[in-house]
Order: C-alpha cells, then sequence, then structure tokens
C-alpha cells in the first residue's frame, strides 16, 4: 500500500515536472529560434525526473576523447529510464534517436518534434536509413549521437544482437564508437510496467573503440562484435 501511495505522488511530481518542461522547452525554443537551448534544459529535467523516481547514478570510467569531440555513444537498452540516465550524466550534448510515432504523445511529443533528437520509423526501410544519413550527417558536423544498438528494449535486461545501424554510422563519419553499459535500470522501470523502483544505476564508459581510415563492412562487423562483447562482459561480472 505505501509503494503504491508514493508510486501515486511520484507519477503526479513527474507528470507536473515534464509538462513544465515541455511547455518551457518549446516557447523558448519559438522565441530564440535556436535549437541548442534543448540540450541544457533536456539535461536538468532528466536529472529532476531521476531525483522524483529515487534513482541515484554511480558512473565508472570516462570518455576518453578530447573536448568536444563527436562520437558515436553506443548503448544496451533495457529501460526507458536508460534516456534520461544518458541525458543527465554523459559529459556531452546528445542526439537521440526515437520512434517517431511518440509524436502522438500530447505534450511530450510535440517536445520531440522540435527538438534536435532524430526520429525513425522502424518498419520504413527508407525512413530508417534516412536517419542513419541524419546521424552521420550530425556526427560529421560536431554533434554526438546514442545508438541503442539492440534496436529495441530488452524483455528483461539481457543483451540482444547488435544491428548494423551505430556502426554504419561511426564508420561513414569516421568517428569512434564510445560502448556505454547502463546496469540496473531494468529493475528500476521494468518494460510493460506500470511502477518504478528507486535504486541505483550504474554506468560503464569504456575505452573508444576506431574502426580506421578506411572502414570496410568486415570492419564494421569486427567493431560491432567487439562492442558486444565489452558491454556483455560489463552485464556479466559478479558484482553486477
Amino acid at each position: 500500500m505505501k509503494k503504491s501511495i508514493l508510486f501515486i505522488f511520484q507519477a503526479i511530481a513527474i507528470i507536473i515536472a515534464t509538462t513544465l518542461y515541455c511547455s518551457s522547452v518549446v516557447i523558448m525554443m519559438v522565441l530564440m529560434r535556436s535549437k541548442t537551448i534543448f540540450f541544457p534544459m533536456c539535461r536538468s529535467w532528466s536529472r529532476v525526473l531521476l531525483a522524483i523516481s529515487g534513482v541515484k547514478v554511480n558512473i565508472i570510467g570516462n570518455v576518453d576523447l578530447p573536448p568536444k569531440t563527436s562520437c558515436v555513444y553506443v548503448c544496451n537498452h533495457a529501460s526507458l529510464f536508460d534516456i534520461p540516465v544518458l541525458i543527465a550524466y554523459l559529459p556531452d550534448y546528445v542526439r537521440i534517436m526515437y520512434k517517431r510515432e511518440l509524436r502522438k504523445i500530447p505534450i511530450m511529443g510535440w517536445t520531440l518534434a522540435v527538438s534536435p533528437f532524430i526520429p525513425i520509423t522502424r518498419a520504413d526501410g527508407r525512413d530508417a536509413m534516412r536517419s542513419v544519413n541524419e546521424s552521420i550527417e550530425a556526427v560529421q558536423h560536431g554533434e554526438s549521437v546514442i545508438v541503442f544498438a539492440e534496436g529495441t528494449r530488452s524483455q528483461d535486461g539481457s543483451l540482444g544482437e547488435f544491428k548494423r545501424g551505430a556502426f554504419m554510422v561511426a564508420a561513414r563519419s569516421r568517428k569512434a564508437i564510445v560502448p556505454v553499459t547502463l546496469i540496473g535500470t531494468s529493475t528500476i522501470l521494468p518494460k510493460k510496467k506500470l511502477y518504478f523502483n528507486g535504486g541505483t544505476v550504474t554506468m560503464v564508459i569504456n575505452s573508444s573503440v576506431t574502426l580506421g581510415d578506411e572502414p570496410n563492412k568486415q570492419q564494421e562487423n569486427e567493431a560491432r562484435l567487439a562492442v558486444h562483447a565489452i558491454i556483455a562482459d560489463n552485464l556479466e561480472k559478479p558484482n553486477n
């Protein structure tokens, strides 16, 4: 009973905070006619969301690239809480691919529509390719992107097979891949559940992986397998 009451209060607080945030973002972006304001506001909202939900983040490692160097962050995906954790604590302003149908959500969808985030319709191969090309262009012009290489959230927190997209972006943009492992988000907000639990999430940032000066499909595949092995190893360590 106490848990249910706490959840109700947390959910109300999140709804209020999200409504205020989304309204402020849309107004600021329209008035300033610039999308750069989105990133610091999104980071602030993410930290407020985590605080309301009772989520603490423990960070292991750091990005080993020079400051203001764009890259492709490849991360496992087990919960909707992955996104606020990454936005709040990665030392970078990042663009994320999201399902285009999320734009239909009142208020939040309007914010996504005007944001620098990259919409994708996974069932439409041509649209997916356009999103990949937009990601390549963004990284080439100094903006980092986050790609959930599994393509969808895990049902139970286990790591699925990686799709090619993230590694294609890295290869064609000539940018490094930074493996990021999130441990514990699946218990904060399990998939298809209407409740969440407070707790500690661990974010492991590994050394960057490069594909060489003239990457080809074989090197893309080698990088895909190497990054998958890194994240799988982080998830399987006994203390996790």
